[in-house]
């Protein structure tokens, strides 16, 4: 799954075109590498990402198949 719609998809961001623009602008990084928004996340892959000043991380635990719902976010991650 690519980068930018994973992020959208655990809502992390609210748009996916919003997600695209902070991996462009090097917010995002897979295993400590800064990434490009086609760039495919697995599972395993620890995503870090800075939002409001503030560093998030988390490990993907699992990919899902499309946006999830907010009660089901924290199985995948």
């Amino acid at each position: 799954m690519r980068l930018d719609k994973f992020l959208w998809c655990v809502r992390k961001y609210k748009t996916r075109s919003l997600a695209t623009e902070a991996v462009r602008k090097e917010r995002v990084r897979v295993n400590a590498e800064v990434a490009k928004p086609s760039r495919n996340v697995k599972t395993g892959d620890e995503v870090s990402y800075k939002k409001d000043g503030i560093t998030f991380q988390l490990k993907v635990k699992d990919l899902p198949k499309s946006r999830l719902g907010a009660k089901l976010v924290d199985d995948y991650f």
